[in-house]
């Protein structure tokens, strides 16, 4: 008579328990490894990011230039302004160059500016797009804009064109490095301050110069940034 062996039933519970055991621990691992992946690729995104921005802010800073501009009501505005009035940053720059053999070719002087805008405002609508392609649908904080105007000195209907630079950043504190010279002394004395604001009030006797300036940014993932640029001028006090 011929017997046939097989699994008992405990034999197969436990092989069963491992094989789902196994098959658990695979699709944890797998979803480590995804959440692993798109944070990395977020964080490259963000660094991408983060270097475009520092090209074009750069661009902006090497080529500032000391002219002056008129606002759309007629008043003259300094060719730097920092903190003061309705962006963050103003200044001007040079640098924009006409296409060659154009007939009738415009200034190569642009007066451009950053601000940070809410997230939700409508300045924001490319940095939530981005934003949501990396999985962030609800995005808190403020994005940071570039704003570029077509003439130097305005009309009442001179609008700017804008562009998100950074899609999000939690923090930004830009200030100026200036040189202090007092022409009452025998020997000029010249003393380096930081300045959150520009322009500053200073005494008669005194001249201030700016050299260089800082961008200290607070970026979600990546933390904190730091950039300090030269200031390229004439040598005239702003």
């Amino acid at each position: 008579m011929t017997r046939y062996q097989g699994f008992t039933l405990l034999e197969v519970i436990v092989a069963v328990a491992i094989t789902a055991s196994i098959s658990v621990g695979s699709v944890q691992l797998l979803h480590t490894i995804i959440v692993a992946r798109d944070s990395t690729e977020v964080r490259s995104d963000q660094m991408i990011a983060l270097q475009r921005l520092n090209a074009i802010v750069s661009r902006d800073i090497e080529q500032f230039i000391n002219r002056p501009i008129l606002d759309a009501y007629g008043d003259e505005q300094d060719a730097l302004l920092l903190d003061d009035g309705d962006y963050l940053l103003e200044l001007t720059r040079t640098g924009w160059r006409n296409r060659p053999g154009v007939e009738d070719p415009r200034s190569e002087l642009q007066r451009i500016a950053y601000q940070l805008e809410s997230i939700d405002s409508d300045a924001c609508e490319a940095a939530r797009r981005r934003l949501s392609d990396w999985g962030i649908e609800e995005p808190e904080g403020e994005c940071l804009v570039r704003y570029v105007w077509s003439v130097l000195d305005r009309s009442y209907d001179s609008e700017p064109r804008s562009m998100v630079v950074l899609d999000q950043i939690e923090e930004l504190d830009i200030s100026l490095l200036a040189d202090t010279v007092n022409s009452d002394s025998d020997d000029e004395v010249t003393d380096s301050t930081w300045y959150d604001s520009w322009p500053i009030v200073q005494g008669s006797d005194e001249s201030v110069i700016p050299q260089g300036m800082r961008w200290k940014m607070t970026l979600p993932i990546i933390g904190e940034a730091t950039r300090l640029w030269t200031l390229a001028h004439d040598g005239e006090e702003l």
